[in-house]
């Protein structure tokens, strides 16, 4: 790539220099003629200057000594570079030609204003009024009058221009060295400073390479990272439920069952007399019925902390379950709706689904009455949505998407947090409260955010 950007650009670069070069020796060549055509024009008038006004005064202008020193002169040394030399009046009119009929008779009147105003003007050469086949350029000039100055004569001079030409040509033609020398030495910066810039670069890359490699190392390691903790954090759920289960497993075949047969053995010990009862217990119950009461309290308690065999259940099992076990507790009916769920979650979705349909359902029957009833769940956009809701008086005031206004729903709402999940709290016009609660699927270390 380097090399073909270097070749493309030195020969741009050549062209240009090509192009400037010929446009240099153009400039050149013509200041060359304009230069020759001016000195033409000086020397026309140093030479005529001081005989123009006796040729001009000779009644046979073309008799005279001076005309017969121009023709010696045309015919010896002036004559290797003009062919003829012609002088008008300042009227236009033709008074001495040392070659008659080499030029006009009458100036064009162009030619004459011109000379007048003091310019030496050229036009192309009529070759065809000379014996010889050479290139000529017609030049005139005003030949002036050395006492005032003033335009006396014009003067008109067929001239060689081959010799100019080449002159011009030769002088030109010392540019194309300079030309060549610097094309040289700018195609050679150019190519060091290509050179340099290709390896800054390619250093740049391999560097940015490099530090793309490193962060997409340090981006996999810390989605596995991220991955494990959220793992983690899942087990620990899980743990959680073990242990709680586990308490409620120890206390139940522990502590309850002593108590237990302490109430039976105080029943036994108390029947046929009736002893006053013990402040705080209810008038007319004995202490055995009390402790048989603590007995049942203790027995709900643990049943709570224990949770049911979820390993064998799919998720629609684990939520029917949590239904069926309120149903059994409140003896009221509660209208279950499911729809599509995954056949498989993790363990901590499972647990989370039964907790949250539990406690839903516990606190909308202590709060609402447990009227009204009502569980929703579907998956949907790699959440499941459980939507509990009844036809209770509702929440006193504007629910709060956190659920920290409620502290009965406080447990529900950290348990939801854990699980990266979203709740949502709402009314059921035209009476009535609904909790919906959206549990991701999959893993999601970063902060949850409902599904669109």
């Amino acid at each position: 790539m380097r090399t073909q950007f270097l070749l493309v650009a030195s020969l741009l670069f050549a062209a240009t220099m090509l192009v400037l070069g010929a446009w240099i020796q153009g400039r050149i060549e013509t200041d060359w003629r304009q230069s020759a055509i001016a000195a033409t024009g000086r020397f026309l008038d140093d030479a005529l200057g001081d005989h123009v006004g006796e040729l001009m005064s000779h009644p046979d202008p073309r008799s005279g000594e001076t005309a017969r020193w121009l023709t010696a002169e045309i015919g010896g040394n002036l004559g290797k570079e003009f062919a003829a030399i012609t002088i008008w009046n300042p009227q236009g009119v033709q008074v001495f030609s040392t070659r008659r009929r080499a030029m006009e008779e009458a100036l064009p009147p162009d030619v004459r204003t011109g000379v007048l105003a003091g310019e030496t003007m050229v036009r192309p050469g009529g070759a065809a009024f000379h014996a010889e086949r050479s290139a000529y350029m017609r030049v005139y000039a005003p030949v002036l009058d050395p006492a005032t100055g003033a335009v006396a004569a014009i003067a008109g001079a067929d001239q060689r221009s081959d010799e100019i030409d080449r002159l011009a040509r030769a002088e030109s033609l010392k540019t194309w060295p300079m030309v060549g020398a610097a094309t040289v030495v700018m195609v050679g910066l150019l190519y060091l400073l290509v050179t340099n810039a290709a390896a800054t670069i390619e250093r740049q890359r391999a560097a940015l390479v490099r530090q793309a490699q490193r962060a997409r190392l340090l981006g996999r390691r810390s989605a596995v990272l991220a991955r494990l903790a959220e793992q983690a954090r899942h087990d620990a759920m899980v743990a959680i439920e073990k242990t709680l289960a586990r308490v409620g497993s120890d206390i139940h075949d522990g502590p309850i069952q002593r108590l237990a047969i302490l109430a039976l053995r105080l029943g036994e010990s108390e029947s046929g007399r009736g002893p006053e009862p013990e402040r705080g217990l209810e008038p007319g119950r004995g202490l055995g019925a009390d402790l048989q009461q603590v007995v049942d309290e203790l027995r709900d308690i643990t049943t709570g902390l224990a949770l049911p065999e979820l390993e064998a259940e799919d998720l629609e099992g684990v939520i029917r379950l949590a239904v069926a076990g309120h149903e059994k507790i409140t003896g009221r009916p509660v209208a279950l709706r499911l729809g599509i769920l995954p056949p498989q979650v993790r363990k901590s979705v499972k647990v989370s689904a039964f907790r949250i349909v539990q406690e839903a359902l516990s606190n909308s029957f202590r709060h609402g009455g447990g009227t009204g009833q009502a569980v929703q769940a579907q998956a949907r956009e790699g959440y499941l949505v459980l939507t509990i809701s009844d036809t209770g008086p509702g929440f006193p005031e504007a629910p709060s998407q956190s659920g920290g206004a409620w502290p009965c729903l406080a447990s529900l709402a950290s348990r939801v947090e854990a699980m990266r999940g979203e709740i949502r709290l709402g009314r059921v016009e035209p009476h009535g409260a609904r909790v919906e609660v959206l549990l991701p699927l999959g893993l999601r270390p970063a902060r949850a955010a409902g599904p669109p």
